[in-house]
């Protein structure tokens, strides 16, 4: 029985430590489905994403926020009514006591949602792209509305999802946790009883030491930062260009021996880059050189960077309008 319920706990760590930390803390209004955060306003659906370039270069949050700093919303639509409806955005301070539970009748019954509001911006009609950009002064936790008018019968569609500013997801709880399992098992395997209670299938404890040892620093691996220069200059429709991508980790150090590739293209419009831009040379502290960029048309581009290393593969996806 004892020897069940520690293999019970230890497959239940490993499983859980393999969650991605997004997907654990999506909540509100923005949901995840096929990698992607997906706001749902009523029935109407948009892709929803949220950069801070000036903190975290171009990694991008489906909600929940890491530090108070610029903060770009980003809603590419996948319902076509949206580009005809007149859209405005609110983010208030979560004064409705209710946190990560908070819904729209909350919000309703705040007597003064302008003395808690700290952005507001006005109906507009975006064909396209829905963007919106404002630095969080403070962190704590917040409520953000998305509110669409149906053009012909007035009708208003609410989406509410709070979020937090600040946001650490599990710290080191995963951490810990696994180095107390590791203790655990260790004192069990010097007292002998593992081989009791295992008798002769010893293969199945050390499956699970190993288990154990590559979850924990999985547990709370974080994603590259990428930005980048463009040598030849502004990038120009039509014209093909270099640029020097700049690849650290979460401490700031560059990521050197990575193998990247890159792709990218317009989500708005349904297509791919019109070249295939491949990384020529490593140029020394987490800088690479990458040959055969081009846009041939204006508009909100996508460019998806994928680093692969000995410890896992990472894509991160740089926004660019032109």
């Amino acid at each position: 029985m004892i020897a069940r319920q520690f293999v019970s706990y230890l497959l239940i760590f490993c499983f859980v430590a393999f969650l991605p930390v997004q997907n654990a803390t999506a909540h509100g209004g923005v949901v995840e489905e096929d990698d992607l955060c997906v706001i749902k306003v009523n029935y109407l659906r948009a892709h929803f994403k949220v950069y801070q370039p000036s903190a975290a270069g171009h990694e991008q949050y489906c909600e929940d926020l890491p530090v108070a700093a610029e903060s770009i919303f980003v809603m590419e639509y996948q319902h076509d009514s949206l580009s005809t409806m007149p859209i405005d955005f609110r983010i208030i301070r979560d004064v409705t006591g209710k946190g990560r539970f908070a819904r729209i009748e909350d919000v309703d019954a705040i007597d003064d949602l302008e003395d808690a509001t700290v952005y507001y911006q006005p109906p507009v009609v975006e064909p396209h792209i829905y963007t919106v950009n404002y630095e969080f002064l403070e962190e704590g936790g917040f409520i953000g509305i998305v509110s669409a008018t149906h053009p012909e019968t007035g009708k208003i569609y609410a989406a509410v999802f709070p979020f937090e500013v600040g946001f650490t997801g599990l710290g080191y709880w995963p951490f810990i946790i696994g180095l107390l399992l590791l203790i655990q098992f260790q004192y069990l395997l010097m007292s002998g009883r593992l081989r009791r209670w295992f008798g002769k299938e010893p293969v199945v404890a050390a499956s699970l030491l190993v288990c154990v040892l590559l979850v924990t620093p999985a547990a709370f691996a974080e994603s590259p930062i990428v930005t980048y220069t463009t040598p030849d200059g502004t990038p120009v429709i039509n014209h093909m260009h270099s640029w020097i991508l700049h690849i650290k980790d979460e401490n700031g150090l560059g990521i050197e021996g990575a193998i990247v590739d890159v792709d990218g293209g317009m989500p708005e419009h349904n297509h791919g880059l019109p070249t295939k831009p491949r990384v020529t040379a490593e140029l020394g502290g987490g800088d690479y050189r990458l040959e055969g960029m081009r846009f041939h048309m204006s508009g909100y581009w996508e460019i998806v960077v994928t680093i692969t290393t000995d410890s896992g593969k990472s894509t991160v996806t740089i926004p660019i309008r032109l």
